[in-house]
């Protein structure tokens, strides 16, 4: 049996060489059994706007297969994106806002949360919650991996000595880094 373990992530979220945020990552239980919430916030000042973003996760894994995730982020007060996935069986039903529909992906071994504690050695597709999809998995270097996103955004997840160390994560609209503290 494995034993219960507990662990919390602190990550700065810096935007042009600045602090502007926090996220707070937890898991807990144990290898095969574990709960993963994320917190994240922001507040960044742009030219003519100031935005202010609020986001948390939630995943649930249970004898290693993904059993519910979700994803919320809101920025000034409006949501920007609010889904969900919950493994019904051997299929997934995942919400999007009001509306849902079942999805055949299999069993889901690893996510973007599972990023967070574990480098994707030999792990060619995760699933996204924000996508409702799995993506790619691309090794760019020695313990540097891509994730294609939406509309060409990306994330790139750097690992030092088996940990996540830093994101990046780049959009049209600005770029976003997470350092762990």
């Amino acid at each position: 049996m494995a034993s219960a373990q507990n662990t919390v992530l602190y990550y700065d979220v810096i935007h042009h060489d600045k602090v502007v945020g926090n996220t707070v990552v937890k898991k807990m239980g144990n290898d095969q059994n574990f709960n993963i919430t994320l917190h994240f916030s922001a507040d960044i000042n742009f030219l003519i706007k100031r935005v202010v973003i609020q986001g948390k996760e939630h995943a649930r894994f249970e004898n290693g297969i993904l059993q519910y995730g979700s994803i919320f982020r809101q920025a000034n007060d409006k949501i920007k994106t609010d889904k969900s996935i919950k493994r019904l069986g051997s299929s997934y039903t995942v919400h999007d806002g009001n509306q849902s529909r079942t999805v055949g992906l299999g069993e889901i071994h690893d996510n973007m949360l599972s990023l967070l504690f574990n480098e994707p050695q030999k792990v060619n597709a995760i699933y996204s919650d924000n996508q409702q999809k799995l993506v790619n998995v691309k090794e760019t270097s020695p313990h540097q991996y891509i994730i294609p996103g939406k509309d060409e955004s990306s994330s790139t997840y750097i690992f030092q000595n088996g940990q996540c160390s830093r994101i990046i994560i780049k959009s049209d609209l600005l770029t976003l880094q997470l350092v762990r503290k």
